[in-house]
This record gives structure tokens, sequence and C-alpha cells, in this order.
């Protein structure tokens, strides 16, 4: 698939950026950091599952699935911390506007619309314009000279992951781009830089969550009392609890 082009993708941006700040505005208080993602999800009414991806492709970041009565949101936690928040709001997009296939993937956000938008409308949840503006003003902070622990500050600060938190600065100030492009350098996914970033992190008591696998794996009371009652209404067979049962014992056990 062609990768989207800029104009493209700021038309995208365009498009969804009133739905995330009305959204925000409906659900969310405007003019606060989410400090937990995970659980102000959860606090929206969607049933959250979280386990590592099995198999080779860590791309799968997350998926949707309605199970009546829920909205059900599962989220990759090989990936990190970071990028689990913002999947999260990605999936949130879907379900909002019942846009997109339900499955989504890292690998894709850059080729498909929906998955852009998605991406997008995720970025304006956790970093909204005004928030990032203040924070940075307040911190009297040099966009020109921006350093990578002021980065890293900020993305401790809002909760994502470091280029996350770079793609919002340069989609708010897009005339510091050229200068700021060399900024993801730090985040490559190599040993190297993974450890100039870690203790960059480090330096500033920032969290490493953010930049690395959590692994862990998050199954709530809700999912087994649904398990229950689809079972007392006969929605489902003794075979089938049996079976959900299992796949979760399984899961702990491999933890």
């Amino acid at each position: 698939m062609k990768k989207l082009s800029e104009e493209e993708k700021t038309k995208l941006y365009e498009e969804v950026h009133p739905i995330a700040l009305e959204y925000r505005e409906s659900f969310i208080h405007k003019d606060e950091v989410i400090e937990d993602t995970f659980k102000t999800i959860e606090q929206l009414g969607f049933l959250l599952i979280r386990f590592p991806a099995i198999g080779e492709n860590t791309s799968l970041s997350g998926f949707t699935i309605y199970k009546a009565p829920y909205n059900c949101i599962y989220i990759n936690s090989r990936q990190n911390l970071g990028r689990q928040y913002l999947s999260c709001w990605h999936e949130c997009y879907h379900i909002h506007t019942g846009e997109g296939n339900g499955i989504s993937y890292t690998e894709c956000l850059m080729e498909d619309p929906i998955e852009y938008k998605a991406n997008a409308f995720a970025s304006v949840i956790l970093m909204p314009d005004d928030l990032v503006r203040r924070y940075i003003n307040l911190h009297n902070i040099s966009l020109q000279y921006l350093k990578h622990e002021d980065i890293i500050c900020m993305q401790n600060y809002f909760n994502v992951g470091y280029s996350a938190m770079l793609t919002r600065i340069i989609q708010l100030y897009p005339e510091y781009k050229k200068n700021l492009q060399n900024r993801y350098a730090i985040a490559q996914n190599t040993e190297k830089q993974r450890k100039s970033l870690e203790e960059k992190t480090k330096v500033v008591h920032g969290n490493l969550q953010l930049i690395n696998a959590t692994n862990d794996i998050y199954i709530p009371d809700s999912f087994y009392n649904n398990v229950a009652f689809n079972l007392d209404k006969k929605r489902i067979s003794k075979e089938k609890a049996f079976e959900l049962l299992k796949v979760v014992d399984g899961l702990n056990n491999d933890l």
C-alpha cells in the first residue's frame, strides 16, 4: 500500500481534529492530562483486555469487537506503555465513528487513511493543542533548539511514547519540522539507541515503562461476569464458556 502524502495527512488530520476535541470535551475534562488511560477507558464503559500478542508480528497494536452489552478493546502489551495508551484511544475512534475493520497494526498508520485518522484522534485526545502549547510556554522551551530531555519530560507529562510526543510537537509547530526531524533517531529500535533513550529518561526521572514493553496481562472482573451472565442467559454453551476461561487461565499461567 502506498504511503499517504503530506497533503493527504494534513487533510485527514483537519477532518478528525474537531471530532477528537468534541469527544474530549464531552467525555473527558478538556483541561486535564489523562493520567491513566486504562482507568479512563474503563470508566467510559469499554471492556479492556491486555496481554502480549502471540507470534512474531509485534506491529499488532490492538483491535475492537462488540459483544453485547460491551464494546471490547484488546491492547497488545508487547508494545511500550506509551503506545498502549495511544492504542486505547485509537481503538476508541473506531468504536466512536464506526470506521475501520477493528484490527490495527502500527505498520499501517502511514498508509491507511482510516488508521491515520484513528491515530490522529488518539494524539489529540492525549495531547490536546492547548495543553501542549501551555506546557511549552510555561517551561520556556525553545523549539528551535529542542533537547531530547525536553521531549522526554513532555512525554512523561502527557503519558505517551517519545515519538508520539515529537510528532505532536511538529504537528502543532510545522515551521520547526526541519529542525526537529533528527530528534526521532534516538527512538529507533536498536539496542544502542534504546539504551541512550533509557539513560536520558533516567536522568529526568521519567517512567521507563513508557518506552518499554510491559508484557503484562490484564483481564477485568467484568470479563468473568460477562461469561457467567451469557451462560446464564444461554447465549453461549457450557463448552464455549469453558473454552473462554481456559484461554484466560492459560494466559495467566504464561505470565
